[in-house]
């Protein structure tokens, strides 16, 4: 269908879809074989051609420009290129056309740019390509619009799916493409891709209104939802697909989805060994046959096994009964830390459900049970039983090792899944949880390799803010505390738990979370029970103060009573010197006259009954009398001998 509301006449620049096709037809570029040889490089759907000049001077290919629009091949022939009229409607005779064009000529590459998507009937104009590049030993460079571009998908989560004139939603595009309808399309056409060299653009032309939250970058709806687009597909800001391809046969069946759901066990077990705890293994795969729900498959991943404990526990696996033996599979892991098992694990599963059984643990008879019970009425949601904790050892009787508990069975763990007591720490075990297949494999949320430990504590609280939880009161898992042998807790220092536990805070920081229903009214109560702890503490400080003050306010007096005190005792003991002294005596005859008046003499036995005040009155009269005065020479005669 040609486009009348405007003229697809777009610029050559680097880092649009011709610069990118450019750098993949010039990276496999064929050697020609003779050089004599004239190498024409065929253009189908070519518009405007503008990738034409600097192709040939680039490759040193004759262009050649197949298009069905009149004014864009005249564009091409006023710049003397060579052109052909051909109507890619019309497939019944094309690929002899194309022939036809070649002429003789070897075609030594071929493109057919944002073109795909304006056919009708696209498959067969690929599969003509396909023969057509056998027949010459051509590679392709095909390119289509991204229609899962994440502008698209904000817009149509919310119902707005808007044509334009051209660009990611050409109002005449037959056809959308993703990624992976992309690459099933050209695999039943007989085209592989064999590297890409896409498009990307951050803004792209959808990224309109730009006041819709969906896409304002400054809103909490779009960093929540670009981040889970971006997690899911790395494709999110791709723009264009541009891959180059080779030919070769058809794939088998259909390019499109034709079973919409695949029959699947309800769950996946994915069991992580060493080798190191074959009797453990022995007693998970007893447990496991002892299930009253045997709806489930068994992944044993193997890490970083050893010969001998690889056909350790292939024995292990054959000695099972042969309904529960053709439920289980070795994968086995070579590489990286604890975590990667985890991630192989989970892209190995069928299951609907995905639980992790450690080769250490104890799941009980209605373990599985459970889990399908929870999951027939919250489907979709991570999923949680009760489990207790045991401690153990390893012992060895008669040469046989076994695990022994040195303490009872202790309910450690909650029965209800709190979503924000886990934003502080994991209280839940990774036996007692099963996880939705879609979060892992259609979201693409794995489990983070950077962490060496607490990896199931991070992954289960990303599941949960996405999934929301359902949880059993039933206890249906043990869950094993090493007391003296190896396990996590002695293959790891203290300081490394330390920096798990950090990072695994940093990302909830920066990251964005989805709180499940009540978590509100959670908050509220912890924001509640906040302000009257504030209060409580704000009262006892105020009680503390008030009890300083008065303790500091009785210190005070009883400072200002001693001190007064030591001020009186030391004008007693000079009034009392002073009646003593020698000067003081002599002049008593003086005296003798004012008592005769009637005034009452100041004696020792006197002071000692006095207050400060009168203390003070009586030294005061003593030093201004008459006697004290004239004996005044006595006394410094006295000093200065």
């Amino acid at each position: 269908m040609l486009n009348q509301a405007t003229t697809y006449d777009n610029a050559f620049y680097p880092d649009n879809v011709y610069g990118h096709a450019l750098e993949l037809l010039k990276k496999h570029r064929p050697v020609p074989t003779n050089r004599a040889e004239i190498s024409i490089h065929l253009d189908i759907g070519c518009g405007y051609g503008r990738i034409a000049e600097p192709l040939q001077k680039e490759l040193g290919l004759k262009y050649v420009g197949v298009d069905a629009d009149t004014a864009a091949l005249a564009n091409l022939s006023a710049r003397g290129l060579e052109n052909h009229k051909v109507d890619l409607s019309s497939t019944d005779h094309l690929l002899q056309v194309l022939r036809d064009i070649s002429n003789g000529r070897s075609i030594a590459s071929i493109t057919m740019l944002d073109t795909l998507e304006h056919l009708g009937d696209g498959d067969a104009v690929l599969r003509c390509l396909s023969e057509l590049a056998k027949e010459h030993r051509a590679f392709l460079v095909l390119s289509v619009p991204n229609v899962t571009h994440r502008d698209v998908g904000l817009k149509l989560a919310f119902g707005r799916f808007d044509y334009t004139s051209d660009g990611l939603l050409d109002y005449t595009h037959t056809r959308f493409f993703s990624e992976t309808s992309f690459k099933q399309t050209l695999e039943h056409c007989g085209l592989y891709c064999i590297e890409k060299n896409d498009v990307r653009v951050a803004i792209s032309d959808q990224h309109f209104p730009d006041t819709h939250p969906a896409l304002s970058r400054g809103t909490s709806l779009n960093r929540l939802l670009t981040s889970l687009r971006h997690e899911a597909e790395e494709n999110d800001d791709v723009n264009q697909f541009v891959w180059a391809c080779v030919a070769g046969p058809l794939m088998q069946g259909e390019a499109f989805i034709a079973e919409r759901q695949i029959k699947r066990p309800f769950l996946s077990i994915v069991t992580r060994t060493q080798g190191k705890r074959m009797h453990s293994l022995i007693e998970v795969f007893t447990c496991l046959a002892g299930q009253t729900c045997t709806d489930f498959e068994v992944l044993v991943v193997g890490h970083r096994l050893t010969e001998d404990a690889r056909l350790a526990v292939e024995r292990v696996i054959e000695d099972n009964p042969e309904w529960l033996r053709n439920k289980i599979r070795l994968v086995r892991v070579d590489k990286g830390n604890r975590t990667h098992p985890l991630n192989r694990g989970f892209e190995e599963a069928r299951g609907q459900y995905i639980a992790i059984l450690d080769d250490d643990d104890t799941p009980m008879a209605h373990w599985v049970e459970t889990f399908q019970s929870l999951a027939k009425d919250h489907p979709g949601r991570l999923l949680r039983a009760s489990v207790v904790r045991q401690d153990v050892v390893t012992v060895n009787v008669l040469d046989k090792s076994g695990v022994r508990a040195t303490g009872s069975m202790e309910q450690m763990y909650p029965a209800e899944f709190d979503f924000v007591d886990h934003l502080r720490g994991n209280h839940t075990p990774p036996i007692s949880v099963a996880f939705p297949r879609g979060v892992f494999h259609d979201l693409n949320i794995r489990f983070d390799e950077d962490l060496s430990t607490t990896e199931d504590w991070d992954y289960m609280m990303r599941v949960a803010s996405i999934a929301d939880t359902a949880s059993s009161p039933a206890i249906t898992s043990i869950y094993h505390w090493w007391v003296s042998d190896q396990s996590s807790r002695t293959d790891h220092p203290t300081h490394e738990w330390a920096t798990n536990h950090q990072r695994i805070f940093q990302k909830m920081d920066e990251g964005m979370l989805l709180f499940p229903k009540g978590t509100s009214y959670r908050i509220r109560q912890l924001l509640d029970d906040n302000d009257q702890l504030k209060g409580k503490i704000a009262t006892q400080e105020q009680m503390r103060s008030e009890l300083r003050a008065t303790e500091l306010s009785h210190v005070v007096c009883e400072n200002d009573r001693l001190q007064r005190q030591l001020t009186d005792q030391a004008m007693r003991h000079e009034l009392i010197e002073t009646l003593r002294s020698t000067s003081w005596r002599i002049t008593a005859p003086l005296r003798f006259v004012g008592r005769l008046k009637g005034g009452a003499p100041i004696t020792v036995r006197g002071c000692m009954e006095m207050s400060g005040d009168q203390l003070h009155e009586a030294l005061s009269r003593v030093r201004s009398s008459r006697s004290w005065k004239v004996t005044s020479p006595m006394r410094r005669l006295k000093g200065m001998a």
